[in-house]
């Protein structure tokens, strides 16, 4: 049996084993909640997701607060001009002769609106009994209409129509395709049966025409018009002058050829030029009369 000091001193021993089994550390606590925290996250992961969504509504403008936000600026969309096709060799020949052809529409090559072809039903008519009679020294298959582009004196592109004797027509083409290259003005080109086929008119108008049953002015002798192989360009200011008057009756003011008057075709004048390369033959030459709007072959 244990003496008294014996056992009081096993029972010291073991209250102080019991002691230090029980103490924690200001660290182990803190590890203790932290592993605790983790497995109520773990257990529970709807509550980290719900505390995200909080913070994002409450983030949100009140509708309030949405309201009161200034409107964004609208800016109005801008013009986008589309220019206008080009024109195209169709669209033009179903324009009517004279028309004014817009620049900024024409194509860069032009050389499709410059041609001679057959005399169309719709073309003979036009000529039937006014330009073209009876008695005529040329059939209608032996003409050629020609279709061309020409600089009018209001410094436009003008369509330009005539009709001329199909041995001449790829000359007359050519002549008037370098006239338009070199902006050579000339006012109309209208058929002479726009003038109801009298010469007098369509040269009071300036009109530069080709073809026309008729006699030479005074006379009795066919014109070379009546056989479709001469051309009078710009009438009005190169008028026909013999000794006994002038033709137009209007031209008085561009009779005398010392006055510098404009539109006036002389030796130097690239019409001359190009007409002479031809083979032309200029009425400006003649001795007994002078026709300077005339050229023949």
């Amino acid at each position: 049996m244990l003496n008294r000091k014996t056992a009081l001193a096993w029972i010291l021993v073991v209250c102080l084993a019991l002691a230090g089994c029980g103490a924690q550390t200001p660290t182990d606590a803190a590890s203790q909640s932290e592993d605790i925290s983790a497995e109520h996250t773990e257990s529970n992961p709807s509550s980290a997701e719900e505390s995200l969504f909080d913070t994002a509504e409450a983030a949100e403008p009140s509708p309030e607060e949405s309201l009161s936000d200034p409107e964004p600026e609208l800016t109005a969309p801008q013009d986008v001009v589309i220019p206008d096709p080009e024109l195209t060799v169709e669209e033009v020949a179903a324009m009517e002769a004279g028309s004014v052809l817009p620049q900024e529409r024409l194509p860069q090559e032009l050389d499709d609106f410059f041609y001679a072809e057959a005399l169309s039903d719709s073309v003979f008519q036009r000529m039937n009994g006014t330009s073209y009679r009876d008695g005529c020294p040329v059939s209608p298959e032996e003409l050629r209409y020609v279709r061309v582009l020409h600089r009018g004196f209001d410094g436009e592109t003008h369509i330009g129509e005539l009709v001329c004797n199909k041995s001449i027509a790829e000359d007359v083409v050519s002549i008037f395709r370098q006239l338009y290259e070199a902006d050579y003005p000339i006012e109309k080109m209208l058929l002479v049966d726009e003038y109801g086929g009298d010469d007098e008119l369509s040269m009071e108008d300036n009109n530069t025409s080709c073809f026309n049953y008729r006699p030479v002015s005074g006379t009795s002798t066919l014109s070379r018009h009546a056989y479709g192989l001469a051309l009078d360009i710009n009438p009005l200011y190169n008028p026909y002058i013999t000794s006994h008057g002038f033709e137009p009756a209007n031209a008085g003011d561009y009779v005398d050829r010392s006055k510098d008057t404009p539109y006036q075709i002389t030796s130097e004048d690239a019409c001359y030029r190009l007409m002479d390369e031809r083979g032309f033959a200029w009425g400006g030459w003649w001795h007994n009369v002078k026709d300077y709007q005339h050229f023949e072959k």
